[in-house]
């Protein structure tokens, strides 16, 4: 319980106490929401930035979107929730991904975009293709693979655009036997773009757990205290 001091009229004391506690939701909600924002901005894209290139920061936004907490929450149970998920995951109880009265950033993407893949990286895993391989960009030496804002292989370069095209062909390694998609960039000149693998095994290699544990615990206090000082000039009598 949060009370001020006031000497003398009663009445405006009771006020006063009302008010701060009528606020305190508003003040938690948006301590918790432009903390958990900038933790996910600063330390955890840091952090991120040690095991990945980040190509493009709003596919890194795609994977790590906020969920903001909501004042609603706090006055019906007594706590505020905030959470750090893949885009296309539906929100935690609690949570609500986009734009509240508290929240700091806006809906990140209209369109759903499957980013499941990147739970692989975290836990490890076996990936298995949805057709008979998996085909597999060259990283090392090959055809030149663009790929979007969000990290996704644009459509004329991906291997099911590339195969029937006049210009390509499938050989086999010499080293491992294995199918590889070559890509005719010139006369007598041939570049690897993709190999096919039945499956893919991904390492367990990212945990953003301690970025975000460490971020919260260095920013909560003094977020808090400034969205109480926001919520108490802001509240009305």
């Amino acid at each position: 319980m949060i009370k001020f001091d006031v000497k003398g009229d009663k009445k405006v004391k009771a006020a006063l106490d009302r008010m701060v506690q009528r606020q305190l939701p508003f003040a938690a909600s948006l301590a918790l929401n432009t903390t958990i924002t900038k933790v996910r901005d600063n330390e955890l894209f840091r952090d991120y930035q040690k095991t990945f290139k980040a190509r493009n920061k709003q596919f890194f936004k795609l994977t790590h979107t906020v969920f903001n907490s909501s004042a609603k929450t706090f006055r019906s149970n007594g706590f505020v929730r905030a959470a750090i998920q893949r885009n296309e995951m539906p929100p935690v109880a609690g949570t609500k991904k986009g734009r509240t009265k508290t929240s700091v950033e806006g809906p990140i993407q209209k369109r759903r975009i499957d980013t499941s893949f990147m739970e692989f990286h975290v836990s490890g895993g076996i990936r298995k293709p949805l057709r008979a391989k998996l085909a597999v960009p060259m990283t090392v030496g090959g055809y030149k693979i663009t790929r979007t804002k969000t990290g996704r292989v644009t459509k004329a370069k991906k291997a099911s655009t590339l195969y029937p095209q006049p210009k390509t062909f499938v050989g086999k390694s010499q080293k491992t036997g294995k199918s590889i998609l070559f890509v005719r960039t010139g006369k007598k000149k041939v570049k690897p773009a993709y190999h096919f693998e039945k499956t893919v095994k991904n390492r367990a290699k990212y945990n953003p757990a301690p970025a975000i544990l460490r971020g919260v615990g260095a920013r909560i206090n003094f977020e808090f205290k400034k969205a109480y000082i926001r919520s108490v000039k802001t509240g009305r009598l």
